[in-house]
């Protein structure tokens, strides 16, 4: 909790959110073109070397260091520099520190992809580009930086609209992993929290859930309302064809008519609970531009949205339905504009970024209703709790 909150978010984190920030809200998301600072770059490049040479013997630890060795640099020089108040003074100064700290933050993405990959192409998204990843084949994609991009100060443009990645982890999720994660210990001590005591935390949580789940998201309800609105795409889809997936026990292959003539496969985790009667020939509603994911050999174009409820004791979930409205039917919230173009593509914490939730049976972001051709989404028995 410690190291998450104070190096992770409090280090790395507050690097990148108070540089791309900063940039966005004085510069118009444009990176200003500045000087090499010398002195800067020779540290950071000393780091950058050591991690290398780590990585090369597999001393993963001791690159780990290295990596943030470079951004405490980096936080350092941001608040010599005073960037805030040097804007309005001396703009060649807040210039040339920000100018310098894009590039190094384009290099640490580099070298944490390999422990944070998700945050690293979310990161390097922002300043429009992508990370090699070795998953993905041997060749690096057409354009994607790579290690010997390390030290390069050039291809940076700007910044697009940036969100809080990670949020301080607090002592009721650590609670929540110590008892996840803690095995069968027999009798319990003294220390552990009663049985009681649990239930209270796991009401908390949405019905189903097996996961600890954030008490609040990381973005203000306005923020959720205008990334949505930027970047997330929810559209009415038919199930046409379903199966399961043969080598996932959880997992059904549906095959979904979205309106485009073209099929579309997602696989949802939903063989616990629902049966292939249930879904085929469902209009239900999908994250349609999410990344592709390959889950137990099969690529997956999205995810359908459910949520949990109990019944009788027993963990069940819902599927979003849009009976009422045709295959590729957009579904926005009230007030917004139903032609408005998203991002062509969303990782999943972008999406998770925005929390979706039932209240009272009416789906909802911060307040506004989703609809889909103008009716309302409802929930019939997961009426209140998270959707996703």
């Amino acid at each position: 909790q410690e190291k998450y909150n104070k190096e992770l978010i409090g280090n790395l984190g507050n690097l990148v959110n108070r540089t791309l920030l900063f940039i966005n809200k004085n510069y118009g998301g444009k990176i200003p073109q500045g000087k090499k600072d010398e002195a800067l770059w020779k540290e950071v490049l000393e780091h950058e070397k050591k991690a290398t040479e780590h990585l090369e013997w597999a001393e993963l630890k001791d690159a780990f260091h290295e990596i943030f060795a470079i951004s405490d640099i980096c936080n350092k020089a941001f608040q010599a520099a005073e960037p805030w108040k040097a804007i309005k003074t001396n703009k060649e100064v807040s210039d040339n520190v920000l100018y310098n700290l894009a590039y190094v933050i384009k290099d640490l993405m580099i070298m944490i992809q390999p422990y944070l990959p998700q945050y690293s192409q979310v990161v390097a998204g922002y300043l429009g580009h992508t990370i090699y990843d070795a998953h993905y084949g041997f060749e690096a994609k057409e354009g994607s930086l790579t290690w010997d991009d390390l030290g390069k100060m050039e291809g940076l443009d700007g910044v697009s609209e940036t969100a809080v990645y990670f949020t301080p982890l607090d002592n009721k999720t650590v609670d929540a992993f110590r008892t996840k994660f803690s095995g069968k210990q027999g009798e319990p001590k003294k220390d552990e929290k009663s049985k009681s005591q649990q239930k209270k935390e796991k009401k908390a949580e949405p019905a189903g859930s097996k996961e600890p789940r954030e008490e609040k998201p990381a973005l203000t309800p306005e923020e959720q309302i205008a990334f949505f609105n930027a970047n997330i795409e929810l559209k009415v889809a038919k199930i046409v064809d379903i199966k399961p997936n043969p080598d996932g026990d959880k997992l059904y292959i549906e095959t979904m008519d979205d309106g485009s003539g073209k099929p579309r496969t997602i696989q949802s985790g939903l063989r616990k609970y629902l049966t292939e009667a249930d879904l085929l020939g469902k209009h239900v509603v999908i994250a349609s531009n999410l990344a592709p994911r390959k889950m137990r050999g099969v690529e997956s174009y999205g995810m359908l949205l459910a949520g949990d409820y109990t019944e009788d004791g027993k963990e069940c979930v819902e599927v979003l339905d849009a009976s009422w409205a045709a295959p590729g039917t957009k579904v926005v919230l009230e007030g917004s504009d139903v032609n408005a173009v998203k991002k062509a593509e969303i990782s999943g914490d972008e999406f998770f970024s925005v929390s979706i939730e039932a209240k009272d049976g009416l789906v909802q972001i911060a307040g506004k209703k989703l609809l889909a051709d103008g009716r309302e989404i409802k929930t019939v028995k997961a009426l209140n709790g998270e959707i996703g």
